[in-house]
């Protein structure tokens, strides 16, 4: 009798402990692509920098979390180089055009709360956008923070490096020309003297 009493006890309290996990605080895990792209308008107008982290649920849960916010940080290793304020634009994605041989971007949305869930991660891509700017070369200092409704923001870090080179291709460049940098690519010297670092791979 007791052996009954005891199992029936334990599969209630594993039940219970079950029904809380699945009820409880979902934990969201934010995971930077392996490239970004940016897009300078006019020199001194304004810089687009597109970037699509993969937000998901890392553990079983049956809640939601909503991110409210997203937030681009930008800061330049040389001192005086002015600092870009990025503000969240617009989110979409970019299409490829098998005709023109090139990408392109497709707005989906205006910056509004983004739900993520465990059958529903997040795969969108931000659209920053900083007005009265214009990339130098040199080495910065990037964050994405995502700010939510079930607990403190979200931060994910990063660098970019931009040359010499890149900076003439910017202004040389036709406008809404796209360029991609990219982390990853093996024997890019960039990325070889600073591992983790977008940089140009042309």
């Amino acid at each position: 009798m007791w052996i009954t009493t005891l199992t029936g006890l334990v599969a209630l309290g594993i039940s219970l402990y079950n029904f809380a996990v699945l009820q409880g605080a979902p934990d969201v895990d934010v995971a930077l692509p392996r490239l970004v792209r940016i897009e300078p308008r006019a020199p001194g107008d304004a810089v687009h920098l597109f970037l699509q982290p993969t937000l998901s649920i890392r553990r079983k849960s049956e809640s939601i979390e909503v991110v409210t916010d997203a937030q681009l940080g930008l800061r330049p290793a040389e001192p005086t180089t002015p600092r870009p304020e990025f503000y969240w634009l617009d989110f979409g994605n970019y299409v490829y055009d098998f005709e023109a041989n090139s990408d392109h971007w497709e707005k989906s949305g205006d910056p509004t709360p983004i739900l993520v869930g465990q059958e529903r991660p997040s795969l969108s891509t931000f659209n920053f956008n900083a007005d009265r700017w214009s990339f130098r070369p040199g080495r910065y200092a990037g964050s994405l923070v995502l700010r939510r409704s079930g607990g403190p923001p979200l931060t994910a870090k990063f660098c970019l490096l931009v040359s010499d080179d890149d900076v003439r291709r910017f202004k040389e460049s036709p406008e809404r020309t796209a360029f991609t940098f990219r982390n990853d690519v093996p024997g890019t010297s960039a990325v070889t003297r600073n591992p983790g670092c977008y940089s140009s791979v042309l």
